[in-house]
């Protein structure tokens, strides 16, 4: 048994932003506080100190810096990882990096048993 029940769409068609990458918004305005704080962002003044200048809030100096599409400065962190996998195109090279691998974990294993001696000495 099959019941005929009419689509309902609730009012939501597909607006034309969502298939054209087009802008969205207001017009960038040089003379507006945004376009003060562009200006300022390019000088490399800091952020509480163009909120000053400009008469604004911190945060709008923030909102402005994340949408101006400046590349982000990265800071502290984890490190990228660098492809190691590419870097192993022969059978030579697997076995150096492996004897790396070896010789690196016997000097941290030595490292390792001098710690466990000074811990001895000192406990015992």
């Amino acid at each position: 048994m099959q019941l005929n029940t009419p689509s309902v769409t609730l009012g939501l068609m597909p607006t034309q932003n969502a298939r054209s990458p087009a802008k969205r918004g207001r017009p960038a305005d040089a003379s507006s506080k945004s376009g003060q704080v562009r200006e300022l962002l390019k000088t490399g003044m800091s952020a509480a100190d163009i909120a000053q200048k400009v008469g604004c809030t911190v945060s709008l100096v923030y909102n402005v810096k994340s949408t101006s599409g400046q590349p982000a400065r990265r800071g502290p962190g984890r490190p990228r990882k660098v492809p190691t996998s590419a870097s192993l195109n022969g059978i030579a090279e697997i076995v150096a990096a492996v004897q790396g691998g070896e010789r690196e974990r016997s000097r941290l294993r030595a490292a390792l048993e001098r710690v466990r001696a000074v811990i001895a000495e000192v406990l015992g």
